[in-house]
């Protein structure tokens, strides 16, 4: 995938780009391994300045201690639940997965602690709770992708979601800018708790969003497929079949009017909590 990230003028400088999928579904895991490398790879290690193989070697030879409790000065860190980040370790990640799978790549001050101001973070979490839908959370921080996220790299982030949403067979999902929290918005401004959002995910949309997945159910309620693509007030309707569109609200990723997230909020209302 392409990582463009010349920077045009002026520059306005996003924070966070965060994807989320929700779903009910049995999912192949050995798929799911291979998407999640490909996603590891080609959209969360290009934000790294040092490599995988470094961050692996680095991480492996490591021993926290009270001045470096977090990772080693200078470097990255690598989380994997089951280890180093190989495809097998994926896969026998997933192939039996208890509660989740987290790799998280931070870039540390000279102290070995997180930096929080003009860092840089990448980070992939599965959540497999049998209590509810599972979640598949992708979060891209930096001071971030040079102070502007190409159209190419936006691109490759929808790519991504779309590939994922088809694999896990999403009942909902969206991808957004500047969002951090566990609930989106859309949950926080009506006072939605994660708990109940998660419940009702095949039913209800999370939200209106730059991008929004709709799943069946959700389609199904404002209409169906034909009349979605026909009235959703958005820069584009892709058909992902299974019953499943996404929406994607406007051009740019970081132009987002706030009119613009109104009047989807308002054609979303049939959904939304």
């Amino acid at each position: 995938m392409s990582t463009d990230l010349t920077l045009p003028r002026p520059v306005s400088p996003p924070h966070v780009v965060r994807l989320e999928l929700d779903t009910f579904s049995v999912v192949d895991r050995s798929s799911l391994a291979t998407w999640f490398g490909n996603l590891f790879t080609d959209l969360l290690a290009p934000l790294c300045p040092a490599s995988v193989s470094e961050l692996v070697s680095v991480a492996r030879d490591y021993q926290p201690s009270d001045t470096t409790p977090w990772g080693p000065p200078g470097y990255a860190r690598l989380l994997l639940s089951s280890g180093e980040f190989t495809r097998s370790s994926w896969s026998a990640a997933l192939s039996d997965l208890p509660s989740f799978l987290r790799v998280q790549l931070v870039q540390l001050d000279s102290q070995g602690m997180p930096l929080v101001d003009g860092g840089w973070c990448a980070e992939v979490l599965l959540k497999d709770d049998p209590a509810f839908p599972h979640q598949v959370v992708v979060v891209a921080s930096r001071s971030l992708f040079g102070g502007w996220i190409s159209h190419a790299v936006q691109q490759d982030w929808l790519s991504m979601f779309r590939t994922g949403a088809d694999l896990v067979r999403a009942s909902g999902g969206w991808i957004t800018l500047d969002r951090v929290g566990v609930r989106t918005a859309h949950e926080v401004s009506v006072g939605v708790g994660l708990d109940e959002s998660l419940f009702m995910a095949a039913e209800l949309s999370r939200g209106p969003h730059w991008a929004t997945l709709l799943g069946p159910r959700q389609v199904a309620a404002l209409g169906g497929v034909q009349q979605v693509c026909s009235t959703a007030p958005c820069f584009s309707v892709s058909d992902l079949g299974g019953g499943r569109l996404l929406l994607q609200l406007t051009e740019h990723l970081d132009d987002v009017p706030s009119e613009a997230v109104e009047a989807l909020a308002k054609f979303l209302a049939p959904v939304l909590h």
